[in-house]
């Protein structure tokens, strides 16, 4: 027994030395199948560079926030005054150094480089107008990339889109305060006004392009003059004393909001008065009139200072809804029946009578935010535009 545990002690050692040389054979090929793994991960690192950007990451592996659509910005070049308007789904952005339309998934479609003293955008469904507002420079282009250069008979004034694509370029024109000119989608001319004696302070087009609407400066106040454009002959006016509205917009086809410092009128095509709100001696800090059901403005009993009340207001005159405010609105927007408000630490959407819909408490950075028809959101900064869903 002795000797055979001497035997085994003896062939003991030659056993480990046979599995030392086993380890390091399959060291050997783990190192080399390892060094092979590296050298094609860095192949395919350099293959794919492009692609492992952060935003293609993040969008490859989500991100912590749930409202993220979708990781990859729009981008575009923007410079002072640059302005935005949603076409459609789409963007237009333009600013004194260029101008630029990227469609519904961000792809930039018509871009040119400009040198535009004041800058504008007008926008419709498909297409948008470029314009220099006191020169002769604008530019329309529409989402297929299709553009093509506009040369008014003067120096512009103001201009419109209506969602149909249909257009109208306000003008200085010699003997005049200024000309009406309406275009129709393909650049066609299909009517003109002269302005003989009231400044134009806007001007815009129905949704189905049979009415054109006037909104004047005159002596004791602003005045309104509406047209049908199968007729040579105004089909309405109406006088504002004492009151200078500086905004016009159809909400629909037969109806008018104007805007003044004093409250809202509503009329219909016909010149006939539909309601009207009194802001009540509160100052108008902001509005919007995207949406063809209601108005939206935010008033407050200062004119600077944080917070105020929000309200949408119906063709009659009537408040739908209101809430109060304890923030400064830095972006406001509508869209159908609802409304998006930012403020600098919350992303809010309302609902017509003001609901609270869904709310993001986080800090914005974005210069704007734009409510799209699809129901995500446009958030607009200095280079790019991201888009987001509560």
């Amino acid at each position: 027994m002795a000797k055979e545990r001497n035997d085994a002690e003896q062939t003991a050692p030659k056993k480990r030395q046979k599995n030392t040389k086993r380890g390091r054979v399959l060291g050997f090929i783990l190192t080399g199948a390892l060094t092979l793994l590296l050298v094609v991960l860095a192949l395919l690192v350099f293959l794919h560079r492009d692609e492992l950007r952060g935003e293609n990451l993040r969008r490859t592996f989500g991100r912590s926030t749930e409202q993220v659509l979708e990781s990859e910005a729009y981008t575009y070049e923007t410079g002072t005054e640059a302005l935005f308007a949603t076409v459609g789904d789409g963007l237009a952005v333009a600013s004194g150094s260029a101008l630029q339309l990227l469609d519904d998934a961000g792809k930039t479609v018509f871009k040119q480089l400009v040198s535009y003293a004041a800058p504008a955008v007008f926008a419709g469904k498909d297409a948008a107008l470029f314009c220099d507002i006191g020169s002769k420079n604008a530019v329309w282009a529409n989402r297929l990339g299709e553009s093509r250069a506009i040369v008014p008979s003067g120096n512009l004034l103001s201009a419109d889109m209506n969602q149909a694509g249909s257009y109208l370029l306000v003008t200085e024109a010699a003997g005049y305060k200024a000309l009406v000119s309406v275009y129709n989608a393909e650049g066609e001319l299909q009517y003109e006004w002269w302005s003989g004696t009231g400044y134009v302070l806007r001007a815009v087009l129905s949704p189905d392009g049979r009415t054109l609407a006037v909104l004047c400066a005159e002596n004791g106040g602003g005045r309104l003059h509406i047209f049908s454009l199968s007729s040579d002959k105004e089909r309405a006016g109406v006088s504002f004393p004492g009151e200078l509205p500086f905004d016009l917009r159809f909400m629909g086809s037969d109806t008018l909001c104007a805007v003044s410092q004093e409250g809202l009128r509503f009329l219909n095509t016909d010149g006939d008065d539909l309601g009207s709100h009194d802001f009540g001696g509160y100052y108008l800090t902001d509005y919007c009139l995207n949406s063809e059901h209601f108005a939206v403005v935010c008033v407050s009993a200062y004119r600077a200072g944080a917070g105020g009340m929000l309200m949408t207001v119906y063709r009659s005159g009537e408040v739908l809804g209101w809430v109060e405010l304890d923030r400064d609105v830095l972006s406001l927007d509508a869209r159908g029946r609802q409304v998006l408000v930012m403020t600098g630490n919350s992303l809010d959407l309302y609902g017509q009578s003001m609901g609270l819909q869904h709310s993001a408490e986080q800090l914005m950075t974005a210069k704007r935010a734009l409510l799209r028809d699809r129901g995500d959101v446009l958030l607009l900064s200095a280079y790019a535009a991201e888009r987001v869903k509560f």
